[in-house]
């Protein structure tokens, strides 16, 4: 009997998957009428929440006996194209109509299935495209949800050196020019249990370095133990192995004294922030809805320069806000200068419709926006030089990543030295060297290996 009911369950997971993901016993049929050989090819786009969430859509597809295969490097037949779309920008936007154009004209008889935040705030446009099917972000996490009950680990089985580990999702931040919030509606966290098995297993796999990501991870709550992120990192922290833990973003308004501690003393978490700024204009800021003042962030940024040794930060910076005037960003560019920073992330304004900042005047052109993201990208590659400079000829710990590059522990991308390739997921003590210009320039750090971990 209870074979037959543990049956009866799996078979109910599956057809509830199939469901959500908006495949119909004819899609199901026409699948299995390809002689038993399924091709599927998951593409992704935007942030590295799409990226876990499509590394899990390949293994639930291969779990279900449906071939992944890679639509970049294929020449054969592909069935079925799984598209997670991203919606932050314009551009973005763009992008998934350029995807779509191209899988119908090289495959015009493919299953093509929309998911995503542009399918998400895009339904009524998408669904009047003969061919596609729409899994809004409601179902996509209702999906992932059932599968990673009905195939455990699914979230593990990745190709990266650093694999992701989604924790959180949703916001309610109501930042004025974001349209995630509305894009990825649902709201949870991953219980602390979960993370910390996951990262455990992980280590097991013999993964050096995990990240932890999410739409908001500052606002980690696993409301069954009512556990927030400085409680989580803390517990991380007592793991018996060896895993490096990397936080991909966390807002301002998240960080606080004790986590500053927790970084500080810590042996696993990387000393690295990805904080957002968004601007250093006390007026843009306010109009943006971001909770904070430059002169907040700028003692923030100090703390933790002072606090935790050899910590790098990294921001994101949007030009061209409505409203931003020639001195307002003068006085970004100015103020970004005197930060700490390692490196600046420069972002175009997008209009989003939905958004409040859609709805505000003052406009700026898109030539002059250009003009202000290209002004702080010189600021950010000054930053990284400076930056560099300062660690040349000094033992930090890095892992070895592909292509015989690595990574420190506060985030310096460098090549290894050496005619010996490196296999990827090596942890060794490295000496940032010059090249034969001198002080290598921002993108070109090279390091030597000085020994193993």
């Amino acid at each position: 009997m209870k074979n037959i009911n543990a049956k009866a369950d799996i078979k109910t997971a599956d057809d509830n998957i199939m469901r959500l993901m908006q495949l119909s016993e004819n899609d199901i049929e026409f699948l299995s009428g390809k002689g038993g050989s399924i091709n599927c090819a998951v593409i992704s786009s935007g942030c590295k929440l799409n990226q876990f969430e499509s590394s899990q859509f390949e293994e639930i597809f291969k779990r279900m006996n449906i071939n992944v295969v890679d639509f970049r490097g294929s020449g054969g037949n592909i069935d079925l194209f799984l598209v997670n779309t991203c919606t932050v920008t314009e551009k973005a936007d763009t992008e998934t109509d350029k995807i779509i154009r191209k899988i119908r004209k090289k495959y015009p008889r493919s299953r093509l299935l929309l998911t995503g935040c542009s399918a998400q705030l895009n339904k009524i446009k998408f669904s009047g495209i003969p061919g596609i099917k729409l899994m809004d972000n409601i179902q996509k996490t209702e999906v992932l949800k059932i599968s990673s009950q009905r195939f455990p680990n699914i979230a593990l089985n990745q190709k990266r050196t650093r694999p992701y580990l989604k924790i959180q999702e949703g916001c309610d931040l109501e930042c004025s020019y974001c349209i995630i919030p509305k894009a990825r509606p649902v709201k949870w966290s991953l219980d602390v249990k979960s993370v910390l098995n996951s990262i455990e297993e992980l280590g097991r796999l013999g993964r050096k370095e995990v990240i932890l990501t999410g739409v908001n991870i500052g606002s980690y709550n696993d409301k069954n133990s009512n556990i927030k992120l400085k409680t989580l990192l803390a517990s991380i922290e007592e793991l018996k192995n060896n895993v490096k833990i990397r936080l991909s973003s966390i807002d301002p308004v998240y960080i606080d004294d004790d986590i500053i501690k927790i970084f500080s003393l810590s042996k696993k978490i990387r000393n690295h922030f990805h904080i957002p700024l968004q601007s250093a204009s006390d007026k843009i800021l306010k109009s943006m809805n971001r909770n904070y003042s430059f002169k907040d962030y700028a003692s923030l940024a100090a703390k933790i320069t002072e606090k935790i040794k050899d910590a790098s930060i990294g921001t994101d910076i949007i030009s061209g806000f409505p409203g931003e005037t020639e001195d307002d960003f003068s006085e970004t560019a100015d103020n970004l200068k005197k930060l700490p920073l390692y490196y600046i992330h420069a972002f175009s304004y997008s209009d989003r419709p939905g958004t409040k900042s859609y709805y505000l005047g003052q406009k700026t052109g898109e030539t002059e926006i250009k003009r202000r993201t290209g002004i702080i990208r010189e600021i950010s590659s000054q930053k990284k030089m400076e930056f560099h400079r300062r660690f040349r000829n000094k033992t930090l710990e890095f892992l070895s990543l592909t292509d015989n590059k690595a990574i420190s522990s506060n985030y310096i991308k460098a090549k290894i030295c050496g005619d010996s390739p490196v296999p990827p997921g090596k942890l060794f003590k490295g000496n940032i060297i010059e090249t034969r210009n001198g002080v290598a320039p921002a993108e070109e750090v090279s390091v030597a290996i000085e020994n193993y971990i």
